[in-house]
This record gives C-alpha cells, sequence and structure tokens, in this order.
C-alpha cells in the first residue's frame, strides 16, 4: 500500500513538475501575432526580426500580398478578421480599409517623429515610409538600341521607345494602380496614358516585375518603385535609375484591423514602427521616409527634395479606377 501510494506520489510530482517547465517555456509562453503586409517581403522579414529582438515574448506570423489583393483579404474577412494589424499599404488602399470599417482607431506611440499630413486625422493609420516611382534602364540594351535616356514623362511617351517598356497593371497590381493614377492625375486625363500604352510591350501583375525583366534583358526599361531598381543595380545589374520629374510619390501606411484577436500586441508593433530599431530598417529599405529629418544612412541614397516630388491633387476609388483602365487598354 505504501510502495502504491509512493508511486502516486511521484507521478503527482512528475506531472507537477512537467506543468511548471511548460508553462516555463518559450514555446508555451510566447504571444501569438498575425501581420498582414504588403511591403516587400524583405522589409517586413527584417522589421519583424528587429521587433521580435526587442520583444521576444510575441512571436509575429506574417502574411505578405500586393496592396490590392491584402484590402480585398481584410474586406471579406471584415465581419471574423484573421490579421491583427497590416503594414505597407498605399494611400489609396489604407483609406479603403477605413472606410468599410476593417481598421481600429488607434493613436500610437511616436506620433510626433512622423510628418502631420501622413497621419490620419482620427487615428485609423499613419506612414511608415514613402516610396518613390523611378524608371529602371538596362543600359546594355539602351546602347545596342541607340536609344536615348528619357529625362521627362513626356520622352517616354514618345515613339523611339515603342515595344520597349514594361509596368505593372493597375487591373492586377497596387503599384500599377499607384503608378498610372499619378499619372492620371498629372497629365488630367487619360491623353497621356494613351500615348504612353503604345510603348507599352507588356502588363504585369508584379509592380517590380519590369525591372527584373529588364536586369534580365528581356526589356529595356521598367517603371516601378525605385528600391526595387537599386536593388538590382547594387547587385551588379546593368541597371540605371532615373527619376523624371515631378516624381510620382506612394506612402506605405500601417493600421490597427478592427476586431483584430490579438490587439495588445498589435499596438505593441504598430508601437515599434516609429522607434529607433524600426526606423534604421527603414530607412535602410527605402530611399526617404516619412519621419522629419531622417538619417542619409546609405550612401546610393539621392538627394531627394520635397519640391521634387508628385503628390496627387485628389483621391480616385481604386477599384472604378482599375476598371476604367482596363476597359481602355486591355483587350
Amino acid at each position: 500500500m505504501k510502495k502504491k501510494l509512493r508511486t502516486n506520489c511521484l507521478i503527482v510530482l512528475s506531472l507537477t513538475i512537467f506543468t511548471f517547465l511548460t508553462y516555463l517555456s518559450p514555446a508555451y509562453a510566447k504571444s501569438i501575432l498575425i501581420h498582414y503586409s504588403a511591403t516587400n517581403d524583405k522589409m517586413m522579414n527584417m522589421l519583424n526580426d528587429a521587433f521580435m529582438k526587442k520583444y521576444p515574448d510575441i512571436e509575429v506570423k506574417s502574411t505578405n500580398l500586393s496592396s490590392g489583393p491584402m484590402t480585398a483579404r481584410m474586406i471579406a474577412e471584415k465581419n471574423n478578421p484573421l490579421g491583427d494589424f497590416c503594414t505597407g499599404m498605399f494611400g489609396v488602399y489604407i483609406r479603403s480599409l477605413k472606410n468599410e470599417g476593417c481598421l481600429e482607431p488607434y493613436k500610437r506611440k511616436g506620433l510626433e517623429k512622423i510628418k502631420e499630413r501622413y497621419v490620419d486625422p482620427d487615428d485609423f493609420y499613419a506612414g511608415d515610409a514613402i516610396g518613390l516611382i523611378a524608371v529602371g534602364v538596362n543600359s546594355k540594351m539602351m546602347k545596342e538600341k541607340n536609344l536615348p535616356y528619357p529625362k521627362t514623362w513626356d520622352d517616354l511617351a514618345k515613339p523611339i521607345y515603342k515595344g520597349m517598356i514594361m509596368v505593372a497593371s493597375p487591373a492586377q497590381s497596387g503599384t500599377g494602380v499607384t503608378i498610372f493614377s499619378n499619372l492620371y492625375d498629372m497629365y488630367g486625363g487619360w491623353d497621356y496614358v494613351d500615348k504612353l500604352h503604345k510603348n507599352i510591350f507588356q502588363y504585369t501583375q508584379s509592380g517590380s516585375a519590369p525591372i527584373r525583366a529588364a536586369a534580365r534583358g528581356e526589356i529595356a526599361i521598367g517603371i516601378t518603385y525605385d528600391f526595387a531598381i537599386w536593388s538590382l543595380k547594387n547587385e551588379g545589374h546593368p541597371i540605371d535609375v532615373l527619376y523624371l520629374p515631378k516624381i510620382p510619390t506612394f506612402i506605405e501606411y500601417s493600421g490597427l484591423i478592427s476586431g483584430a484577436k490579438h490587439p495588445k500586441e498589435a499596438k505593441i508593433y504598430l508601437d515599434f514602427l516609429t522607434s529607433d530599431e524600426a526606423i534604421s530598417v527603414i530607412e535602410k529599405m527605402t530611399t526617404i521616409s516619412t519621419l522629419v529629418n531622417p538619417k542619409v544612412t546609405k550612401a546610393w541614397k539621392p538627394i531627394i527634395k520635397d519640391s521634387d516630388l508628385y503628390e496627387m491633387k485628389k483621391d480616385y476609388e481604386i477599384n472604378k479606377f482599375a476598371s476604367d483602365w482596363a476597359k481602355r487598354y486591355v483587350k
């Protein structure tokens, strides 16, 4: 009887120790945070790594899609959100999410570091980085075909570049919507876009696909966000980066998803985005940032002034704009 009692006591003690050790185990103690991201995956991973280094008790799991598909997903999940917060969302998309009721207001810490015009007055979202639309050219192909480098957006629409250009489709890519809505706004209608369309060899689903094709020598000119061009140039590809005046811009915004299952952890991440650790990552991965007086941390960064930038005069309803574009240019 005593032997059986000792055995039972040992079992109970073992279970108690196991439960205690399990409770202390990081694998069980970590909170899970679901991150929906439309920024480039390299910056997303660098930010997540920096966050988890600072907050080791929170594990971040990410889904990365372009702004268009990510917006559609979040709207579809509105009544049962699976994500906790989103980052890298272009302006027209983040405002659409606000209007659809997919975001919850949260006044994060460190907002004083962000230029006021990039912060939603109702605190539904704030800007983290500025992207610039640039033109990447394959220097070897340009020389072989005896093509001059375009100096303006008007130059790019000249017949000499017929069949030489790739750019993302607004019907399939957030980058494409950003590029063409900026050009539509800049030129006051479809006339310029009609001219540029005659020179397009192919519209792509991915925003960075045009410059990857140019780097491979499949096309002479790719229009996309500038960091994608710089990345390939810095890898040694025969690519030159052109900023045509005025430079179209897009802001990458982040916000708290309404009904998030892990709102406490999501708010910690949104606060983190204005920390020194996050700023260091953002400045390495973008030409300029939304922050006041950003430090230049990369020698390759060009000098970009606010006066060089083009900001759209009005907002466009993204689905309608993409549909109107498709009716004109998709056969």
